[in-house]
């Protein structure tokens, strides 16, 4: 399936329409890292009453919904406006759909009366790491006889250079109802990122609810020897504002050391470290840990750990970062502390980084804000 990004001009013709959207601060609103942002959306088809509903996505700079489509748009009106969540619904308020985008999660779901509104094929596409190519990945949505739901994942499309592999579809049911879920882990140069379907049917009513999420957190892990590993890098991301920030760093083969060559966009300081280097873009939570330790087998792990997208959404309250105040010293941006003693950026504040030469050329993942 191939994804046509459709901005808001786009969504008025198609009566799916953000105009809300528009009253909101760039830089004050954006609540999405790095790792989702880089994305540009995504686009996920629905089997839904009968037919199929696409729902399209675009995401701007930092990760705000730019322009969300339905198609074919039918009774679908908006609830909700804002630049992290956009809900519809349709005339008789029996269905819904919905799309989020905060922290490391990007998500499209749908509930609706019964299992049966959802019976049939989907598919759904992203360019998941900013390679410029979409990945697919089809499903398709049944039941088992009994009112339970079952789901079933077809053959995945990987973007070239990117492996996936399919966590086979699970069933599950309890008092509250029952359930299925699968997905896909896709793998690129150290990154990870997570598509997520799940469908399931309350107990209480026979209420059905969709729901398909991309996750990624801004964490890259190569181990190799120094000599592969040895060489100028860069990490870039974007500040709440959208300026385009980077970070140069390379390891130094000889004394098995990263060293800091310098940052861009914006005053930054770095902080040598016993394993590696800390860099703070100054007076924001925008910044990159990165270390280098060697592996009991003689091979060298590097570690880059990354952090933006924590502005805050001054409309509601982010559950799973703390405060929403607008601007990059919310701390829902805080490194949090990991059972190893070491530091790690959170779903809801982590951010994407990219290693490539000083010729241009990429040796790491597209993981990082910095191009689209």
């Amino acid at each position: 399936m191939t994804r046509h990004r459709t901005g808001l001009a786009g969504a008025v013709a198609s009566a799916a329409v953000l105009v809300g959207l528009l009253a909101f601060p760039v830089g004050a609103a954006a609540t999405t890292n790095e790792p989702i942002a880089q994305t540009g959306g995504m686009t996920a088809t629905l089997p839904l009453l009968g037919t199929s509903l696409t729902v399209d996505v675009s995401l701007d700079t930092v990760g705000n919904i730019s322009g969300v489509t339905l198609t074919p748009p039918g009774d679908f009106t908006a609830q909700t406006e804002k630049p992290t969540v956009v809900k519809y619904a349709n005339t008789a308020g029996t269905t819904t759909v919905s799309v989020k985008a905060k922290g490391s999660r990007l998500s499209i779901s749908a509930k609706s009366a019964a299992l049966a509104d959802f019976e049939g094929p989907g598919d759904w596409a992203a360019d998941v790491f900013g390679t410029g190519a979409d990945s697919t990945v089809p499903y398709t949505i049944g039941h088992d006889g009994s009112g339970a739901p079952t789901l079933a994942i077809g053959t995945v499309s990987p973007a070239s250079g990117i492996t996936a592999e399919v966590k086979a579809p699970t069933m599950k049911s309890g008092d509250d109802g029952a359930s299925a879920s699968g997905g896909v882990t896709f793998s690129h140069d150290g990154y990870v990122k997570r598509l997520k379907i799940s469908v399931s049917v309350a107990d209480e009513d026979g209420h059905a609810h969709l729901r398909i999420t991309l996750s990624g957190k801004a964490r890259q892990t190569l181990t190799a020897s120094l000599a592969d590993l040895a060489g100028p890098k860069t990490w870039s991301a974007h500040l709440c504002d959208g300026t385009p920030v980077t970070v140069s760093y390379h390891v130094d083969e000889t004394a098995g050391t990263i060293m800091f060559d310098g940052a861009t966009g914006a005053p930054a300081t770095a902080t040598p470290k016993e394993h590696g280097l800390n860099v703070r873009f100054d007076g924001t939570k925008v910044g990159v840990k990165i270390s280098l330790q060697a592996t009991d087998g003689g091979a060298y792990k590097l570690v880059v750990k990354g952090k933006s997208g924590s502005c805050g959404d001054p409309s509601s309250h982010d559950k799973s970062g703390g405060s929403t105040k607008s601007g990059d010293h919310q701390k829902s941006g805080d490194w949090t502390k990991s059972r190893d003693g070491s530091h790690d950026g959170g779903d809801a504040s982590t951010s994407a980084y990219r290693t490539t030469s000083r010729d241009g050329s990429r040796d790491g993942s597209h993981d990082g804000g910095g191009d689209h």
